[in-house]
C-alpha cells in the first residue's frame, strides 16, 4: 500500500508540472465527452418527439386488428363488436387509467372521391370524433373549417360531413362547404354468399366538406379522409364492426406491457395486437439508420480527439526519458514505471471526465429547458413538408450517460498502455545521456 500511494503521489505531482498542458489535454478529452452527450441527447430527444408525432398520425402506440390485416390490409378483415367491447372494458379499468390516454375504434376502407373538377382515390377512416381527438393529430391540424363532431347531421338531413387534406382539396378544387361524391364498395365478409346482393355493391353518397387539415405528409394530405364511424359503417354495411382499435398511451415505454396484457385478454380470438414498432416497421428502420450514422460520426470525432491526446501523452513520456532513467537507476522497477504513467493517465482521464460531464450536462440542461429552435434555419418560414415540432428538446437517460463515460474512460485507459510500455522499456545507458 505504501508503494502504491507513493507512486500515486509522484504521478499526481508529475501531472501538474505542466498545468497548462494538463488542462488543455483534459479539456480536449472533456469536449469529446461533452459532444458525445449532447449528440446522444438530441438523437434520443428527436426520436422521442418523432415517435410521439408518428403514433398520432398512425395507429397509436398499440393497435388491435383482425388477424392478417397487417400483411393483407383487406377491408374485409374486421373486428366483431365483442372484441371492441372486451378491449375497451379492459383499457378503461382502474389499473389502466393512468397508462392509457385514448382509445379510438376505426373503420378503414378505400374509395373514390370526386367533385365537379376531378376524382381521386382515397383511404376512408371512420372515427368516433371525440375519441379520435384524444388519439390522432389530424383534428389538431385543421387549417380550414372544423373537425367532425359527435352530433352531426344524418344522411336524411342533407349531405354528411367529411374532413379531407389540403392536397386532396387542391386536386379536387373544393373548399369548405363544397359537395363531393364518395364511391365505395360494401364489404363482403369472408364466407358470405354471392347471392347476397347487398354486400359487394357499389355505393355512391353525397358529402359536404366541413374541414380541411394539413399534416405536411403527402401520403396523408392527399389520400386520407375522415368520416363518422356510424356513417362509415352504414356506408360499408358493417354494423357494429371496426377494422382497428388505436390506443394512445401516456408513455411509449408501456407499449410492450399493454400489448402483452391485451393478448392475454383476447386469447383464443383471431386478432393481432401490435405495438407501434410492429405496425410501423419503416419508422423503426429509419431510427436504426439514424442511430448508426450518429454512432459513426461520434466514433470519428472521438477517434480524432483520442489520437490527439495519445500523441500528447506519448510525447510527454518520450520527453521524460532522462527522468525515467534516473528512477530506474534509483531502483524503480519497469512495472512500477508503467504503473506510475498509467496512474497519471487515469488521473488525467478523471479530470477530463469531470470537465466533460460538467460541460455536456450544462449544455444539455439548457437545450432541454429552452429547446433547439430549428426555425432560424428557415428565414421565410418553415417548408410546407415540415411535419414535426421544429423545437427539439434533448433527452438523456442515466444509461446513456454511463455508456458515454465508460466509452471515453476505456478509450483513454487503452491509450495510456503504449506510453507506459515505452517508459517501462527505458534503458539506463541511453536514458541518462544528456
Amino acid at each position: 500500500m505504501t508503494e502504491l500511494s507513493l507512486l500515486v503521489k509522484i504521478g499526481w505531482r508529475n501531472l501538474w508540472r505542466n498545468p497548462r498542458g494538463t488542462l488543455l489535454t483534459a479539456l480536449a478529452l472533456g469536449m469529446g465527452l461533452a459532444l458525445l452527450l449532447v449528440s446522444l441527447g438530441f438523437l434520443d430527444g428527436s426520436h422521442e418527439q418523432m415517435i410521439a408525432e408518428a403514433v398520432r398520425l398512425g395507429s397509436g402506440h398499440v393497435a388491435i386488428q383482425a388477424k392478417g390485416y397487417q400483411d393483407a390490409s383487406s377491408q374485409e378483415l374486421l373486428l366483431p363488436a365483442r372484441v371492441v367491447s372486451v378491449a375497451e372494458e379492459f383499457l378503461h379499468t382502474e389499473t389502466m387509467k393512468d397508462v392509457v390516454r385514448g382509445v379510438s375504434p376505426r373503420v378503414l376502407a378505400s374509395g373514390l372521391l370526386s367533385s365537379a373538377a376531378n376524382a381521386e382515390g382515397v383511404s376512408i377512416v371512420g372515427v368516433v370524433p371525440r375519441e379520435e381527438q384524444a388519439v390522432s393529430l389530424i383534428p389538431q391540424r385543421i387549417v380550414a373549417g372544423a373537425y367532425l363532431n359527435d352530433d352531426g347531421p344524418s344522411n336524411d338531413d342533407g349531405p354528411s360531413e367529411v374532413v379531407i387534406g389540403t392536397e386532396l382539396a387542391g386536386k379536387l378544387e373544393v373548399k369548405i362547404g363544397s359537395k363531393v361524391v364518395l364511391m365505395t364498395q360494401a364489404v363482403r365478409p369472408p364466407g358470405a354468399e354471392a347471392a347476397d346482393r347487398a354486400e359487394g355493391e357499389m355505393q355512391s353518397t353525397l358529402w359536404r366538406v366541413s374541414g380541411i387539415f394539413r399534416t405536411g405528409l403527402q401520403a396523408i394530405d392527399a389520400h386520407i379522409i375522415h368520416l363518422r364511424l356510424s356513417q362509415s359503417q352504414a356506408l360499408l354495411r358493417v354494423p357494429d364492426q371496426v377494422t382497428q382499435i388505436a390506443i394512445l398511451l401516456a408513455q411509449e415505454g408501456d407499449s410492450q406491457m399493454v400489448a402483452k396484457d391485451l393478448r392475454q385478454q383476447l386469447a383464443g380470438i383471431p386478432v393481432e395486437v401490435l405495438t407501434w414498432r410492429e405496425s410501423t416497421p419503416m419508422l423503426v428502420q429509419s431510427f436504426r439508420l439514424d442511430d448508426a450514422f450518429n454512432y459513426v460520426m461520434n466514433g470519428v470525432v472521438l477517434a480524432m480527439v483520442g489520437l490527439g491526446i495519445f500523441n500528447t501523452i506519448l510525447m510527454r513520456a518520450l520527453e521524460r526519458r532522462y527522468e525515467f532513467g534516473v528512477c530506474t537507476a534509483l531502483g524503480l522497477r519497469p512495472r512500477q514505471l508503467a504503473e506510475m504513467l498509467i496512474g497519471e493517465s487515469l488521473a488525467l482521464t478523471a479530470i477530463s471526465l469531470a470537465m466533460g460531464l460538467a460541460l455536456g450536462l450544462g449544455i444539455h440542461h439548457h437545450f432541454a429547458t429552452a429547446g433547439l429552435d430549428l426555425r432560424w434555419l428557415f428565414k421565410t418560414g418553415l417548408p410546407t413538408a415540415f411535419v414535426f415540432d421544429p423545437i427539439i428538446y434533448p433527452r438523456l437517460s442515466l444509461r446513456r450517460i454511463a455508456w458515454s463515460v465508460s466509452i471515453v474512460f476505456m478509450m483513454a485507459t487503452i491509450m495510456s498502455f503504449y506510453p507506459a510500455l515505452k517508459a517501462a522499456r527505458t534503458e539506463l545507458p541511453d536514458a541518462l545521456k544528456v
